[in-house]
């Protein structure tokens, strides 16, 4: 039973950038060993407590983590692993299991996704009695800063006064904003970055091109990787080949270059600065060290290169604070088009 009674093997994924699948067992989860060793040991000695906070940046694999845990208790095998066999595992896989409930943040209309009183309550109802055919219930909650407050301090009564048998599996990409009382009922599992090495070989097992360049730009976050392999890099050697022409473009030419920018999403304006931002900091890492390896555009490093020449930190610093302006305004009601043009002859310098 997921989200809501949710009856179905795979669900939206709200951290990892696309729809995923149920996770199997341990190898489907990328990194996190140490997290992954610990878990493991304290499934099979059953010395876990209550409530368990999982948290770290978003597309790093706490929700798959947790949601192999999972599978891991209900198992009728009760080990450190799912044996995928027996009728536990058979019932996790079809998205049924009696004793497994997942609420994810849901949308209305144009707000924000977020779990609401109502969801709260009908998973804690549903949860409320005896396990059917394992020795606990195991509810997930993803999103557990966007509960809104009702919801929150509904789950926080329950957490307080557990009935029977319940482990609580909370998911965040925003401790701080996650309830301090509910933080303080629960163990946190902290999840760090992923290596670029273990994005780049995530990738390529699914055959992704530019699978190192992709790894660069992910900064540690699978979820992102997996979107940017899907979007395709045309949006960042977009945002580089202009930085390499800024000086030599005409005003005629930097109004039709902001006019076709401005008419894109809000999301692309934003990875699209974002992609100039990696690039400065790139830009000064190598001011530092030439040899740097740790770039952002490792694979454009020749054209850094001949930026740096064209580029002195002053003028780099600089470029950082207007770009960090930039993206105020564009969450305010302003025409992007107008700003973005006054950005780039602000960054030609006339």
């Amino acid at each position: 039973v997921m989200a809501r009674t949710k009856k179905t093997a795979s669900v939206p994924a709200i951290e990892e950038g696309e729809r995923e699948q149920f996770p199997q067992d341990w190898t489907d989860i990328c990194g996190h060993a140490e997290v992954i060793r610990r878990l493991r040991i304290c499934a099979a000695a059953q010395r876990l407590p209550h409530a368990l906070l999982f948290s770290g940046m978003a597309g790093v694999g706490k929700r798959r983590t947790a949601r192999v845990l999972a599978r891991t208790l209900l198992c009728a095998h009760a080990g450190d692993a799912p044996c995928g066999h027996c009728d536990s595992c058979r019932t996790m896989a079809a998205g049924v299991h009696p004793d497994y409930f997942e609420v994810i943040p849901e949308a209305r209309g144009k707000s924000a996704a977020m779990i609401r009183t109502e969801a709260v309550r009908d998973i804690l109802i549903a949860a409320s009695g005896a396990p059917v055919s394992a020795a606990r219930r195991i509810i997930l909650i993803d999103g557990a800063d966007r509960m809104n407050e009702t919801a929150a301090n509904r789950l926080l009564k329950t957490m307080e006064e557990p009935a029977g048998e319940i482990l609580f599996i909370l998911v965040t990409s925003a401790y701080d904003a996650v309830l301090p009382t509910i933080r303080s009922r629960a163990m946190r599992i902290a999840f760090g970055a992923l290596s670029r090495a273990e994005i780049a070989a995530a990738l390529t097992e699914r055959g992704s091109e530019h699978a190192a360049a992709i790894a660069a730009l992910a900064d540690g976050s699978l979820g992102r990787a997996y979107a940017l392999a899907e979007e395709g890099l045309a949006l960042r050697d977009d945002a580089l080949a202009l930085l390499m022409q800024i000086m030599t473009l005409s005003v005629e030419d930097i109004r039709a270059r902001a006019e076709a920018l401005g008419a894109r999403t809000h999301e692309e304006r934003t990875a699209w600065i974002s992609y100039l931002q990696m690039a400065a900091r790139d830009l000064l890492i190598l001011y530092e060290d030439g040899t740097a390896t740790e770039l952002y555009h490792p694979d454009r490093r020749d054209d850094l290169a001949a930026l740096r020449a064209q580029m002195p930190r002053t003028k780099l610093f600089e470029f950082l604070r207007e770009t960090q302006e930039l993206m105020r305004r564009f969450a305010a009601n302003v025409s992007p088009a107008l700003q973005l043009e006054a950005f780039f002859l602000r960054a030609r310098g006339k």
